[in-house]
């Protein structure tokens, strides 16, 4: 049996590929699914640990967003909206029914929240999570999204938080404490905005950034560490 298999379908004539990573039989529909970030990033970042967390017989997905790693289409015009549509199409395609599990990372955290409603999941594994405001959720990305986020003075009515507030399951949040994109404000609201959450955990990781795949890949005291609490969140 194949380590991960390949799939692709097509969204509004822009293809989305990913990879599902076995944990067990090949056909095994994947309960956890995996949302990267913006700018340069792919679902590869999520590698390592999805590998990980195989090992330990957990299957997963991950994708890439429109506009990333293998994905077609373009980034600018595409939008946080879309990549919650992009995230629902894989889901079905998959045949992922809830409760899921859902690993956000940067910007993916956002969309991550954006689909508690959707996808009931039983737990939310966030690294360094973003949010934005609700002007921001169906523009465009380019300039005017550019200029409504140099323009946010508040992201208490952000969709996330929203979302975020009628979350039940197990939420786990990664941050680094050198911490660089996303404001402390930003992450305190992510720590108290679940409210019915069934249980709320945080991570600190001691001189990491906002690039923390990058950093644990680096750090394997610190992977397994952070595996050890994603694990505990997942089987509850």
């Amino acid at each position: 049996m194949p380590d991960t298999t390949p799939f692709e379908l097509t969204l509004r004539d822009t293809v989305l590929r990913g990879s599902v990573h076995h944990g067990g039989l090949a056909a095994e529909t994947p309960r956890l699914l995996a949302l990267h970030g913006g700018g340069q990033s792919s679902r590869q970042g999520f590698r390592p640990l999805l590998t990980a967390l195989a090992a330990h017989g957990h299957t997963s997905a991950a994708f890439d967003f429109a506009g990333h790693g293998e994905s077609g289409g373009q980034l600018i015009g595409s939008s946080l909206a879309h990549r919650a549509e992009q995230a629902l199409a894989v889901a079905s395609h998959l045949g992922l029914q809830p409760p899921v599990a859902l690993l956000g990372s940067s910007m993916g955290g956002h969309v991550a929240c954006t689909l508690i409603d959707a996808l009931a999941p039983r737990a939310l594994v966030l690294f360094c999570p973003a949010a934005y405001a609700p002007a921001a959720q169906h523009l465009p990305f380019g300039p005017a999204f550019q200029s409504t986020l140099r323009a946010t003075a508040s992201f208490d009515a952000s969709p996330a938080f929203e979302a975020l507030e009628r979350f039940t399951g197990r939420l786990l949040l990664v941050f680094g404490t050198q911490e660089d994109v996303i404001p402390e404000a930003v992450q305190q609201q992510y720590l108290h905005r679940a409210r019915k959450a069934q249980s709320v955990e945080l991570i600190r990781l001691q001189g990491a950034g906002h690039r923390l795949h990058d950093w644990l890949a680096e750090r394997p005291d610190r992977f397994a560490e952070v595996l050890g609490r994603v694990r505990l969140i997942l089987e509850g």
